[in-house]
């Protein structure tokens, strides 16, 4: 059977993640030291706990929660993350749960993108939305980053420019992967009100807000818009960096309309998100469980961000910068204008160290090459002072130093 002739124009323009054959490549190197994916700590799993709520659900529920769900999500979680968020009086209505956060993008751009719709996006931004929004075979338009978080100047422009073709702008502000920035509480304020001005919906993703480990939390973008320019962000949030990637549980909070519309397309796609997960989930919390969880997790992965950093103030030569993140996963390096970071991958590579190049982080056609991003949330404090040894040692000797 011929199915290349089957395909749909959608199918045959998607691309696979770059970032996981990237790391294919790496798998088998004895001694390898790896930076480059985007796992949580198997350490930081809470194994135990789920176990016991896992076995608690089904044996006192099984008769409901192993029936088909509700296509929009439990009830008692959804209760229970209203709590979370200090959101009361949120309706059921405005909440999405979805099988993981990747899987609420999709139902987002699913439900508002058509060919060649505009996506505005921070450059550098998550490779796996990158995907996604191509897949849907829309446009992306990345705006740069400063320290603050994306630049306001340029997305005016940028909004200026492309119109009514905007669907929508899609922002990581806390932690943001692969930089590791976070955007400003005054920065914020601008995006919001631009957005506003010219009537750019926002896609706020924010899958690594709890793993803060200095600095004041700010608001979300949702909460900061929700009485000043209400339905103006939907909010995506995820389980996965604070339990586990495999429970494959995260949230959608927005404003009605749109919530419905994704709730349909989850329907078709998914039926429903997996029922015990949710209801387990929903007991750990109403337990007290999940805040301690949480700050165990970030007790556990600040000593290694502190690590990284100081070995990357050791050893990297003068002319190499990076972000310092107050949290997440990731930290970002800047590396001379001359260097490669993809050939540098190659060297690294033989050299038993891995990280992803930063061209991975931008849309097709407008990369960057003298940048790479680092993991520290899943490899050893010996591992990393190792692995960033090898990694200065490489960078000297392309840059002839």
């Amino acid at each position: 059977m011929d199915y290349k002739s089957l395909f749909s124009a959608q199918t045959i323009g998607m691309r696979a993640s770059m970032i996981r054959e990237l790391v294919a490549t790496t798998k088998c190197i004895p001694g390898l030291i790896s930076f480059a994916g985007g796992f949580p700590s198997p350490l930081t799993f809470p194994r135990e706990i789920l176990a016991k709520m896992y076995s608690e659900v089904i044996l006192e529920n099984g008769n409901d929660i192993l029936q088909y769900g509700s296509s929009d999500g439990d009830t008692i979680l959804k209760q229970e993350l209203k709590k979370w968020e200090g959101m009361p009086d949120l309706p059921d209505s405005e909440i999405l749960i979805t099988s993981g956060a990747t899987n609420g993008i999709y139902l987002y751009v699913k439900s508002l993108i058509e060919s060649n719709d505009v996506i505005i996006i921070e450059a550098p931004s998550f490779l796996g939305s990158l995907i996604a929004f191509e897949g849907m075979s829309a446009k992306l338009v990345g705006i740069e980053l400063d320290e603050e978080g994306i630049r306001t100047d340029l997305l005016e422009e940028s909004f200026k420019k492309h119109g009514k073709k905007i669907k929508f702008l899609y922002l990581i502000p806390e932690f943001q992967n692969p930089s590791g920035i976070t955007m400003t509480t005054a920065r914020r304020k601008q995006v919001l009100e631009i957005a506003s001005h010219y009537g750019v919906p926002i896609l706020e993703d924010v899958p690594y807000e709890a793993l803060r480990y200095s600095g004041e939390k700010p608001d979300s973008l949702y909460k900061m818009s929700k009485d000043s320019h209400p339905g103006l962000v939907t909010l995506i949030k995820s389980f996965s960096k604070i339990l586990g990637p495999g429970l494959r549980l995260a949230y959608a909070i927005g404003h009605k309309e749109l919530i419905t519309k994704m709730g349909l397309w989850m329907q078709k796609v998914n039926v429903s998100v997996d029922c015990v997960t949710q209801r387990a989930v929903a007991r750990m919390m109403s337990k007290g469980l999940l805040k301690p969880h949480i700050e165990s997790i970030q007790a556990f992965y600040k000593p290694l961000r502190d690590t990284m950093l100081a070995a990357l103030e050791k050893y990297m030569p003068e002319t190499v910068s990076w972000t310092v993140p107050d949290g997440g996963m990731f930290i970002w390096v800047f590396l001379p204008e001359q260097l490669n970071a993809d050939e540098l991958f190659v060297s690294a590579r033989e050299n038993r160290v891995a990280f992803i190049p930063g061209s991975k982080f931008y849309p097709l056609g407008s990369e960057t090459y003298n940048a790479l991003r680092l993991n520290f949330s899943y490899p050893t404090a010996e591992q990393i002072n190792t692995g960033v040894e090898r990694l200065a040692h490489i960078i000297k000797e392309a840059s002839g130093k």
